[in-house]
C-alpha cells in the first residue's frame, strides 16, 4: 500500500500542560494499543515528556537553537544539532529544557520487542541512491523535493511530506536535481 502525507492530513493535538504541539503524521496500532507512531512536535516552553511505557523513542531537533535532555543518562543530553538521532526509552522520567527559544523536533516512537526501527538521515543529490524497502516504510522529506522511483511509477514528494509504503518489497531510488534531506525509516516486525 502506497499513501502520501501532507501537512493537512497531520492530526494536532496541544499539551495538556500547554508547553508545546504535537502533528501526528501517521501511526499503527493492533490489538495491544500502540505499534508505532511518527510525529512532529512544536516545543514552546520546558517541561516533562510524557511517559510511553513498553515503548521505544528516537527523537531529532528539525528547528531551532536545541534543547537539552535531563533525565536520560549521568549528565544532560543536549540535542543542538538538526537531524541527529538520539534514542530513549519511553518510560525513562525527562525533563526538557530549551537552549534558546522554541524548537520543532522530529520524533517516532514503537513498540518495544514488536517493532525494530532502522532509521537514517539521508542526503540526496542528482545520483539516485537506492534504498531496501521494509515491512514498513516511511520517507519524510526534510527539505528539498525527492523524486522516488517506485517499480511501477515515479512519485515527488516536496518538503514535510510523507511517504508511507506498507507491505511492499524490493526497492526504491530517491534522487533530487537541488539537493534535499530525507529521514529514511524501516520498520520490521517480530511475530507474537
Amino acid at each position: 500500500m502506497i499513501d502520501i502525507i501532507t501537512p493537512a492530513q497531520w492530526q494536532t493535538q496541544r499539551w495538556q500542560n500547554g508547553g508545546g504541539i504535537t502533528h501526528q503524521l501517521c501511526r499503527q496500532d493492533d490489538e495491544q494499543g500502540l505499534l508505532w507512531r511518527l510525529s512532529i512536535a512544536e516545543v514552546a516552553t520546558d517541561g516533562p515528556f510524557s511517559r510511553f511505557d513498553n515503548i521505544d523513542r528516537i527523537i531529532m531537533l528539525l528547528e531551532g537553537s536545541g534543547f537539552c535532555l535531563l533525565g536520560v543518562a549521568d549528565s544532560p543530553k543536549v540535542l543542538d544539532t538538526p537531524l541527529k538521532p538520539f534514542a530513549f526509552a519511553g518510560e525513562t522520567p525527562i525533563h526538557c529544557t530549551l537552549i534558546n527559544g522554541a524548537v520543532r523536533d522530529f520524533n517516532l516512537m514503537t513498540r518495544r520487542a514488536a517493532v525494530t526501527p532502522q532509521l537514517q538521515v539521508l542526503s540526496i543529490g542528482s545520483e539516485a541512491q537506492t534504498v531496501i524497502l521494509s515491512a514498513q516504510t516511511l520517507i519524510y522529506v526534510v527539505s528539498g523535493n525527492v523524486e522516488i522511483a517506485l517499480e511501477q511509477q515515479t512519485l515527488t514528494l516536496a518538503a514535510q511530506h510523507t511517504l508511507s509504503l506498507s507491505n511492499e518489497s524490493g526497492s526504491v531510488q530517491l534522487s533530487c536535481i537541488a539537493g534535499a534531506k530525507v529521514i529514511f525509516i524501516g520498520l520490521s516486525f517480530t511475530p507474537d
